[in-house]
């Protein structure tokens, strides 16, 4: 299994439009990050190669180009904000329902299956609600992704991987971050939260069997009302338990060079964490593979 990240920066990506900051103006490439995204490949049951999106912000359109991405099986939606939701448009690109029968009704992209949408209750109510023409075939235009919903209340198989969904807190908005199990061995990919209970936990240390990449929201030093900060991440990390921690959706607040210094600086205040490989912010295009 092989986890590419799209994107790792915060709601407004780095650089921020009109900022003259450090960070805004730095040359170094780990220091721009499109909107935080995430794309998982696997192999399946029957050998073929698969694809999960998690997360599609609207940034979506040039990571995808950036990395070629040319099937997409599946979407797994941690919440429905827009810096997480508001590419989806582009799904149309992998399926697509045309509102006018196609000149070649043959075209592989309109016979496909509709692409499962896999989220909480919450998400989809919201998604049904504000992208209501995805859900209906006569929707006038020129085509329009082809996507169903569902909420998994358990461990499911996808293709022989094992998906966990498992419920976080972002401030008062619940949302789910997603455990990724391949022969036992695990990524947990947990992004916009500052509260995860201790049956979220047990549910991951449950499902994972090695868990040998934890993903986590870290936004900046500075404490925050819906997100971890540093510190607070890594008091979760320290919890959870895992090879390799990488932090993911972070800010302006601090360069990629200075949030690997923070996290060296700090990390040994959390004994938990001795047993780490690696603590380390992501960058846009890392790719680690579990």
């Amino acid at each position: 299994m092989k986890l590419t990240f799209l994107g790792t920066g915060t709601s407004h990506g780095v650089p921020v439009i009109a900022c003259n900051c450090a960070v805004c103006k730095s040359n170094n490439p780990l220091d721009k990050r499109t909107r935080s995204s995430a794309f998982i490949e696997f192999k399946a049951q029957d050998g073929s190669n698969k694809y999960i999106l998690i997360d599609i912000g609207p940034d979506f359109r040039t990571q995808a180009l950036r990395e070629n991405i040319s099937q997409i099986d599946a979407l797994l939606l941690t919440h429905s904000h827009a810096d997480h939701l508001h590419g989806i448009d582009d799904l149309r690109n992998f399926s697509c329902i045309m509102s006018n029968k196609p000149e070649n009704p043959q075209n592989e992209k309109y016979d496909k299956p509709p692409i499962p949408i896999y989220t909480n209750h919450t998400a989809a109510e919201h998604l049904k609600h504000s992208f209501g023409y995805l859900f209906s075939e006569h929707a006038e235009g020129g085509g329009h992704a082809k996507v169903s919903i569902i909420e998994p209340a358990a461990p499911f198989d996808f293709e022989g991987l094992k998906i966990t969904p498992i419920p976080m807190m972002h401030g008062s908005l619940e949302t789910t971050g997603w455990l990724l199990t391949e022969k036992e061995k695990s990524i947990a990919y947990l992004t916009d939260c500052n509260y995860l209970s201790d049956q979220s936990i047990e549910l991951i240390h449950k499902n994972c069997g090695h868990l040998v990449h934890l993903v986590i929201d870290g936004l900046r030093i500075k404490e925050h009302s819906t997100h971890f900060n540093f510190l607070q991440a890594l008091e979760a990390a320290g919890k959870i338990g895992a090879d390799n921690v990488w932090f993911t959706h972070l800010t302006h607040n601090s360069s990629h060079e200075e949030t690997a210094s923070y996290i060296a600086e700090h990390r040994g205040e959390f004994p938990e964490l001795e047993k780490a490989k690696s603590i380390l912010p992501a960058y846009d295009g890392l790719v680690i593979e579990g």
